[in-house]
């Protein structure tokens, strides 16, 4: 009986093992998971690129940067974007 009994608290667990990995495996090929990952990259790339900019004033107090890349633009307005 405790055989039994400790024979299926393992399956159990291993069952339970297997369903955590399968759901992580599906959601990782969700749209979802998509957009956030290059949500991600771009937040990363915006503020890498701030750091970047910040440094550069600072190092060369005399210089001016003109162009603001993450201003919208006419053209990109005509670029399709996925709405969550």
């Amino acid at each position: 009986m405790e055989d039994e009994l400790l024979n299926l608290t393992h399956i159990t667990e291993a069952l339970k093992v297997d369903l955590s990995k399968e759901a992580m495996v599906d959601y990782k090929k969700s749209a979802r998971f998509e957009m956030g990952l290059v949500r991600t990259s771009q937040v990363s790339y915006e503020y890498g690129y701030r750091v970047a900019l910040a440094r550069f004033r600072a190092r060369y107090l005399e210089l001016e940067v003109e162009e603001d890349p993450f201003k919208n633009l006419l053209e990109d307005s005509s670029v399709p974007m996925e709405a969550d």
